[in-house]
């Protein structure tokens, strides 16, 4: 063995485990992204490393070197700043919540998640049932029995003129019964009753309020118009609490009735006296344009609004008819009237002498003006009508609309008596028709409309 030789803890010359010289690594090296925290870098003052370079913070791993001395300390990072590593805290997952018009969760509490899939849920607040049931049934049934025998002892209750106070007990007894059902209903739970508890209030209290009417008006037996104000008063009254705890349109019924009758007996009262008997059919159409028109606006504000106008429009309308068939009367059973003595005379339904009178040459006979007054009543409360459909987007109305110049129209004809009724057939026709046509054009321009809104071409 000579000095050249290798020894057994020397590699031989050429052999590919004799290591490289050294030389030291002058590239420029960025720090990791992401940086670990302060206390994991050498500083270079030697006090949190070993000699070798090793920082305190991460044993066995070498710092680069830098050839313009150690690397700068990192900037301090809160968690805030930190990203998403395994340096940094876990962030919780958020996750967008669904929530309703009040800003409480869908399904849930607020600030809770809603439900899961497939698990319970527990809403809010109780469900409110949306059917009656059987429970309407039995309503309906137990209501008629007590609205009978509400009508049998009020019809007994003066049949002899004097009051039968065991016929008149009956009917009270019946009344307050159907009145304290309802009130029963009114305290329970609003929000678990539901349907079936606006049934229990709503139908007994109506019927109850109408049984107070009839008793009122048995027990006073007076003709004085002041009875009329008092059942019509107690009858808005009872039926606005009636609204108040069950939100059904029954009520408002009910109280549209009582409000036609105060109404009528204020205009007896107040102003009949001061415009006269000249023209009573024109008057009974103002009487009625202003009640309807008002009692829709003030209903408007109500969420039964559609219910409110279409109710008091159909009494609008019935009471037109029966103005259009007055004047049919009077044009075509004249004859039959001639010889009574209200109609002899200088009259406002014309004028004729008593012999005449007796003849039977007298015809009883009003101002054509009227009938047209009329219809102009009425048109203005068809357009309102039509409106009052196209913003509450009710058929009622649609009806009244629709009703109104179909009756009311023929029936003017037959009052003026019109020669050539033809000619009025087909004016309407042609009118009708051109209006129509309108609508088509209005429906296709709202659906070319509709169709350019919800498209994302607008070239579509």
């Amino acid at each position: 063995m000579t000095d050249d030789s290798p020894s057994p803890d020397q590699p031989a010359a050429g052999s590919s485990d004799n290591p490289p010289p050294f030389e030291p690594d002058r590239t420029v090296m960025r720090p990791r992204d992401p940086q670990p925290p302060a206390d994991a870098f050498d500083d270079g003052d030697g006090d949190d490393g070993d000699s070798a370079g090793n920082s305190a913070g991460d044993p066995g791993e070498t710092q680069p070197l830098r050839a313009d001395g150690p690397p700068p300390p990192p900037p301090t990072m809160t968690p805030a700043d930190a990203p998403s590593t395994e340096f940094a805290p876990a962030s919780p997952v958020t996750t967008a919540i669904p929530t309703g018009n009040d800003g409480i969760p869908l399904g849930g509490f607020a600030g809770e998640p809603p439900a899961q899939p497939g698990g319970p849920i527990e809403p809010e607040f109780p469900m409110r049932a949306s059917r009656a049931g059987f429970t309407g049934a039995v309503v309906a049934i137990g209501t008629g029995l007590l609205a009978a025998a509400v009508v049998i002892a009020a019809v007994r209750a003066r049949s002899d003129g004097d009051l039968d106070w065991s016929n008149y007990g009956i009917a009270l007894a019946a009344t307050g019964g159907l009145l304290a059902i309802a009130l029963l209903g009114a305290l329970s739970s609003r929000k678990a009753g539901g349907r079936a508890r606006e049934d229990v209030v709503t139908w007994p209290g109506v019927v109850g309020i109408l049984g107070v009417a009839i008793c009122i008006g048995i027990g006073i037996d007076d003709d004085g118009n002041w009875v009329g104000y008092l059942i019509g008063s107690v009858v808005v009254v009872l039926a606005a609490i009636g609204y108040v705890a069950a939100r059904r349109a029954a009520f408002v019924v009910v109280a549209i009735a009582g409000l036609a009758l105060i109404y009528g007996l204020a205009f007896d009262d107040f102003v009949a006296d001061s415009i006269g008997d000249g023209h009573p059919e024109v008057t009974g159409a103002v009487l009625v344009s202003v009640f309807v028109v008002v009692v829709t606006l003030l209903g408007w504000a109500l969420p039964s609004r559609a219910v409110t106008g279409v109710v008091v429009g159909v009494f609008g309308l019935v009471g037109f008819v029966g103005i259009m068939i007055s004047f049919v009367v009077f044009r075509y059973l004249g004859a039959f009237f001639g010889g009574m003595p209200m109609f002899m005379g200088d009259s406002s339904f014309g004028g004729a002498d008593a012999d005449d009178a007796m003849n039977g040459a007298v015809h009883v006979s009003f101002d054509e003006s009227d009938v047209w007054w009329v219809l102009a009543f009425a048109a203005v409360l068809t357009v309102l009508w039509a409106l009052a459909a196209a913003v509450s987007n009710h058929s009622g109305f649609t009806i009244l609309a629709i009703a109104a110049p179909a009756i009311l129209v023929p029936l003017a004809t037959a009052a003026l008596a019109a020669e050539h009724p033809s000619v009025w057939a087909g004016v309407l026709a042609g009118a009708g028709g051109v209006v129509l046509l309108g609508g088509v054009v209005l429906a296709r321009l709202r659906g070319r409309r509709t169709a350019n809104e919800l498209s994302p071409d607008p070239s579509v």
